[in-house]
């Protein structure tokens, strides 16, 4: 497979993805919000080096993405767990997923490109958000952390 058609497949996998993540999202959270402030200190590891199950209990909460038209609110909607059997065993993460975030359309950045992220409890960190989609009326982004 050539460089050019393998990222058209992760393209198409990350939109496909993001679709059947926001798809399948009911808004996510148990009804409390926590919102996220620009100078939130982090509790624990960083995200970026976490495993899926951290992850999976930030579903349902805020984070605040900077972009450079200003900061946009966004909701982490859903994980999507790859399979992969043939994974090294040797590399940093267990395995790899993607991180479903959803927002207002209108204020959705325009994605492929590394922003800043930060949330109540896990603090500044800054993740590469794939080129920004809508679903049902949603902005949607999404970042592979593999």
């Amino acid at each position: 497979m050539t460089d050019s058609a393998r990222r058209r497949f992760m393209v198409g996998g990350l939109v496909v993805m993001a679709g059947a993540g926001v798809a399948g999202c009911g808004g996510g959270g148990s009804g409390s919000v926590v919102a996220p402030t620009t100078g939130a200190t982090p509790a624990g590891p960083p995200l970026t080096a976490s495993e899926a199950g951290e992850w999976d209990k930030l579903v349902g909460s805020s984070f605040l993405i900077a972009t450079p038209t200003g900061t946009v609110s966004a909701v982490l909607a859903s994980l999507e767990r790859i399979a992969d059997t043939s994974r090294p065993t040797s590399l940093g993460r267990q395995q790899p997923f993607y991180a479903v975030f959803q927002m207002e359309a209108r204020l959705a950045p325009e994605g492929g490109a590394t922003y800043q992220l930060s949330h109540a409890t896990k603090g500044n960190f800054d993740l590469f958000l794939g080129m920004s989609s809508e679903v049902q009326g949603k902005g949607v982004l999404t970042a592979l952390l593999n």
